[in-house]
C-alpha cells in the first residue's frame, strides 16, 4: 500500500490547499457543523486485491467539519488526509447502514456476495475483515448537495462552496490515485458527460436497470445502478440489483465464483486464470513467500482452500521458482514453500496471517499441507 498512499498524497495535497485558498477567498462565515469535502477513501488490502473495485456514491451527509477541516489543513493537510484514511481503514463505516436499503447495508451485502458469502449481516460486527478491507470508497460530489447538508448556511453560499470543490469530483481522481478495475456507481442520475469528463467512454449497455459503461482507454468498466434508497422507493428489490450486478461481473470475467477446493482442472480453470491475471506483479518486494500469502487471502474472502499441486501450477505460469532455479512440481519444495511462508509470518508478528497460509493450502486428498 505504500505506494497507493504515496500517490495519493501526491496526488491529492495540492487540490486540498487549492480548495482551502479558494474558500477563504469567499470571505464567508463558516459555521460549526458544515461538511468538509469528501475524497475517495480504500483499504488497507484494497491495492493487493484481486478485484480492484470502489463503490461510488453521490455524497455523503454530514461528512466531518469545514470550518475544522480549514484550519487543519491549512497546516497540516497530510494529517487531516490520514485522519480520514484511518477511520475508514479501521472499518468505522460498518455501523452507518443496517438495511441493505441504505448505501453501507447495500454495499456489505454485494461485497460479501460477490466473495460467495450469503451471511453479510456478520460485516455489521467486522466480519470477515479481509473482505471489508480490500476495496475503495468514492462519491461523484466532493461537496455536497444543499439538500443533503444540515442547511447551516444559506444556499447561495454554500453553492459557492461547492463551487470552490467541483475541482475534487470526477472520475479522473479515482484512475489517477487508486486505480480501479471496477466502479460501481449507486447514483441513478450520474451524468457519464460530467463524471467521465476527459475519458472517452461507450455505453455497453443499458439493462435491468443497471448501465455498464467501458473505459477503453484507462482498462475501466463502470456500472451505475440507483442508490439503495432509490431502488426500495421504485419497487425493485436490493437483491435483485445484487445479483444481476455479480452476474455480469461474472460474464464479464470481472470477477469469478471460487469453488470450495480449487484444483488445477474443471470449473477451477477460470479461477486459477483469475488469479494469474490480476496477482501483483512479481518484484523485489513481492516475492514467492507474498504471493503464497496473496493467493492465501483471495482464498479465505472466500472460504475456499487450494490443492498444493495447484499453487505450484499459479507460482510456475508467473515464473516462480524453487531456490535452485528449477520449477515448482507440487511435491516436497511446493510444500516446503508454504511451511516459509507461514513461519516468515509468524516471525513478523502476523500470527493471524501465519494461520491463513497454514488453512488455505490442502493435499490433493483434502489434507491440511502444512501441519504445525
Amino acid at each position: 500500500m505504500k505506494h497507493l498512499q504515496e500517490r495519493y498524497f501526491r496526488h491529492y495535497l495540492p487540490l486540498v490547499q487549492e480548495f482551502v485558498d479558494n474558500v477563504a477567498s469567499l470571505g464567508l462565515d463558516i459555521q460549526p457543523k458544515v461538511a468538509q469535502p469528501f475524497l475517495p477513501l480504500f483499504g488497507e488490502a484494497y491495492e493487493r486485491s484481486s478485484l480492484r473495485m470502489a463503490i461510488v456514491g453521490q455524497d455523503t451527509k454530514y461528512w466531518g467539519c469545514l470550518k475544522t477541516f480549514l484550519g487543519e489543513a491549512k497546516v497540516e493537510p497530510e494529517k487531516v488526509l490520514q485522519g480520514c484514511l484511518d477511520e475508514f481503514q479501521s472499518l468505522e463505516f460498518v455501523g452507518w447502514g443496517g438495511s441493505r436499503y441504505t448505501f453501507w447495508g447495500f454495499a456489505m451485502m454485494f461485497l460479501a456476495a460477490i466473495h460467495g458469502r450469503a451471511d453479510w449481516g456478520v460485516m455489521k460486527q467486522r466480519g470477515y475483515p479481509e473482505i471489508l478491507s480490500s476495496f475503495a470508497w468514492g462519491n461523484g460530489n466532493a461537496v455536497e448537495y444543499y439538500a443533503s447538508s444540515p442547511k447551516h448556511m444559506p444556499w447561495d453560499r454554500w453553492e459557492l462552496v461547492r463551487k470552490a470543490g467541483e475541482q475534487l469530483n470526477g472520475i479522473r481522481h479515482l484512475i489517477s490515485t487508486i486505480q480501479p478495475r471496477v466502479v460501481v456507481v449507486l447514483w441513478k442520475e450520474m451524468s457519464p458527460e460530467t463524471y467521465f469528463a476527459g475519458h472517452p467512454y461507450v455505453l455497453v449497455e443499458d439493462q435491468a436497470g443497471v448501465r455498464h459503461y467501458r473505459l477503453e482507454e484507462d482498462d475501466v468498466d463502470v456500472f451505475n445502478m440507483p442508490h439503495p434508497g432509490r431502488m426500495r422507493w421504485e419497487g425493485t428489490p436490493a437483491d435483485h440489483y445484487c445479483a444481476g450486478l455479480i452476474a455480469k461481473l461474472h460474464n464479464k470475467r470481472l470477477a469469478v465464483a471460487f469453488p470450495d477446493f480449487v484444483q488445477a482442472h474443471g470449473e477451477s480453470d477460470t479461477v486459477v486464470h483469475h488469479l494469474k491475471n490480476t496477482a501483483p506483479l512479481r518484484s523485489p518486494e513481492f516475492t514467492k513467500f507474498k504471493f503464497v500469502e496473496w493467493v492465501a487471502e483471495e482464498l479465505k474472502k472466500r472460504g475456499s482452500f487450494m490443492s498444493v499441486p495447484t499453487l505450484a501450477t499459479l507460482l510456475n505460469s508467473l515464473g516462480y521458482r524453487t531456490d535452485r532455479g528449477y520449477e515448482f512440481g507440487g511435491d516436497r519444495g511446493t510444500y516446503n514453500l508454504v511451511s516459509g511462508a507461514y513461519k516468515r509470518l509468524v516471525h513478523a508478528d502476523r500470527s493471524d496471517r501465519a494461520r491463513m497460509v497454514a488453512e488455505a493450502f490442502r493435499k490433493p486428498n483434502f489434507e491440511y499441507a502444512y501441519d504445525e
